[in-house]
């Protein structure tokens, strides 16, 4: 949803948006740029899936043209595995050269000294990358292939030099197989120079892998999250203890956890904002609201409409206008844009001063 500092620049604006139902600024847009991924994570899907192939570069860089003129501050590439695309660096430096942020989620796998070199050069702004486990043998029972937590820990190294100070970041989801383990992962953090650690709490359950039961998330805060809370803290790795504790940290909390509604209720009093100033753009061109609902619904399909008739079109315009709270079942499990819609709540009903 980008930072709400941009919101606060333009309130007025925005809150009208709001208020009317009318469409904003899409700030930052999550484009998938392939499906398919060369590891076979176990609370993933993408790799079982038989799809269309993505589209050509020309498709994503007039997409990048429509985004930046609409205002798009930052843009996220993801997969699938995105350095799968072999014409990334390309991409990146066309966005880049149109003032737009460029971001990236990748396993770090396919990422050679050669390539990482590329594609910072290129532009790209700030990477998160997937480390399940500081236990390879773990990281590689969840990643689905032997030997995917050394190549990983190699591109990330490969990358370091080349990204500045504070752009490169650790995504780790947890679940039952690696929770044991992560007491040790800001040690492992430090040690390739990550700076920050960003822990997140699998979504749903796959044939593989179980999401945390009572018991497990009661087990994880009382031993893993307090370890990870002091060292990633004196790391400067994490900024708040809470960012330790993903499933929360009261019996309340647990009971919205358990049941994977990681947004603690928050959606069935506030709504979400992301119709305001999001969108998903998938590997063949349709636009969605966020990757909690992958094409749930399709907003629209940019091989049929631009993306600027689809962020000003009807099917957005209805979702922006609606007041049922949640407004879809799977804002519940969403714990993605938490924050920046508790800021922007903020400042659009600011709390009466003393």
């Amino acid at each position: 949803m980008n930072n709400p500092d941009a919101i606060a620049a333009d309130l007025d604006t925005f809150r009208t948006a709001v208020e009317q139902g009318q469409p904003y600024r899409p700030l930052y847009v999550k484009l998938k740029l392939v499906w398919q991924c060369n590891l076979r994570c176990g609370m993933c899907n993408h790799w079982r899936d038989v799809v269309e192939p993505p589209l050509d570069l020309e498709f994503y860089q007039r997409l990048v043209d429509d985004l930046a003129a609409l205002g798009c501050q930052k843009l996220h590439l993801t997969g699938g595995e995105p350095t799968l695309r072999p014409n990334l660096e390309t991409l990146i430096a066309h966005a880049t050269a149109q003032g737009i942020r460029v971001t990236m989620t990748t396993n770090g796998t396919l990422l050679t000294p050669e390539r990482a070199h590329a594609i910072a050069a290129a532009g790209l702004h700030k990477v998160n990358i997937s480390i399940d486990s500081p236990v390879p043998h773990i990281h590689d029972h969840v990643r689905g292939v032997p030997g995917a937590w050394a190549r990983t820990i190699s591109g990330f190294k490969a990358l370091r030099p080349w990204l500045k100070p504070g752009k490169m970041r650790i995504n780790t989801v947890i679940s039952a197989v690696n929770y044991r383990s992560l007491g040790v992962l800001p040690n492992l953090a430090q040690a390739i120079g990550a700076d920050q650690l960003n822990l997140i709490p699998m979504d749903a359950n796959t044939p593989d892998f179980q999401r945390l039961s009572p018991w497990h998330i009661a087990h994880y805060n009382l031993t893993v999250g307090r370890v990870i809370a002091r060292k990633a803290i004196a790391a400067g790795l994490i900024h708040h203890p809470d960012q330790a504790y993903p499933f929360g940290q009261s019996l309340l909390t647990w009971h919205h956890s358990r049941k994977g509604n990681y947004a603690q209720g928050y959606y069935h009093r506030q709504r979400c904002y992301v119709p305001w100033t999001h969108a998903l753009i998938d590997h063949i061109g349709q636009v969605s609201l966020c990757c909690m609902m992958p094409n749930k619904p399709v907003i629209g399909d940019l091989r049929q409409h631009s993306f600027r008739d689809i962020w000003q079109g009807e099917t957005y315009a209805a979702l922006r206008r609606t007041t049922h709270l949640p407004q879809f079942e799977a804002c519940q499990r969403c714990d993605m844009f938490l924050g920046e819609n508790r800021a922007i709540a903020d400042l659009l009903n600011p709390s009466p001063q003393p």
